[in-house]
């Protein structure tokens, strides 16, 4: 009996040790968000409205463009999700243009070309906006000044997009809007904590506040968006 049972036991173990959830390799290859959160109010499939919950997840897994690997997208419904996942490419371009639309009005407007520093830009509120190369890359709107640019900004986004950072930040601190920290209402002080998210500034009274904030970009940003609007 003894035997028996230390056998059933083993086998029980070795079920166990064997869960899916428990495997490193499988775990592994679950896609993290890379870039910039989904914060359009609207299904990336169908256009329709987002539920209040953010709707369904999805991050691309780089699947036939590498570019947009990590990016994250949100959907109405699982069918959405589900038609979106067979043909991502078909419905990118229409989502990158609703990013656009979103964030041209908010880009720097003392940001030069990211890449050539010295090239200056078209004002991002003015009839000529569009007049340079307009680039999504990963919910993230960036502009640069010729093709050339382009392709330099592709082969290491992330070194440049600290560059935008920096102007979205030096813009926000000059503008007085954040005032106030987002997640305890406290006055922000001269040792705030300020970071991005998305494309818009945001500033802490501490870095727990920060990693709070970061946590649920889309309650942050739609907090601070209140405030500004009074």
């Amino acid at each position: 009996m003894t035997t028996i049972a230390t056998l059933a036991f083993s086998l029980l173990l070795s079920l166990v040790v064997a869960t899916p959830a428990d495997d490193p390799a499988k775990a592994a290859a679950t896609p993290t968000r890379v870039g910039a959160p989904y914060l359009l109010e609207v299904c990336a499939m169908s256009g329709e409205p987002l539920p209040a919950d953010g709707g369904k997840v999805l991050i691309h897994d780089g699947a036939g463009d590498k570019a947009q690997a990590g990016r994250e997208f949100r959907f109405c419904c699982n069918r959405c999700l589900g038609a979106f996942k067979k043909q991502p490419g078909k419905y990118i371009p229409a989502v990158d243009e609703l990013i656009i639309a979103q964030q041209l009005p908010r880009y720097p407007k003392t940001a030069t070309c990211l890449i050539m520093a010295d090239e200056a830009l078209p004002s991002p509120t003015g009839a000529e906006a569009r007049d340079c190369k307009l680039v999504v890359s990963r919910n993230r709107l960036i502009r640069l000044c010729c093709t050339r640019c382009v392709r330099k900004f592709s082969q290491d986004p992330a070194k440049y997009i600290k560059i935008l950072d920096a102007a979205v930040i030096a813009e926000a601190k000059a503008a007085g809007v954040n005032k106030n920290c987002p997640m305890t209402g406290r006055e922000l002080s001269a040792k705030a904590n300020w970071f991005v998210i998305s494309d818009q500034a945001v500033g802490t009274c501490c870095g727990g506040c920060r990693s709070r904030a970061e946590s649920d970009p889309r309650k942050t940003i739609a907090t601070i968006n209140k405030a500004m609007k009074g």
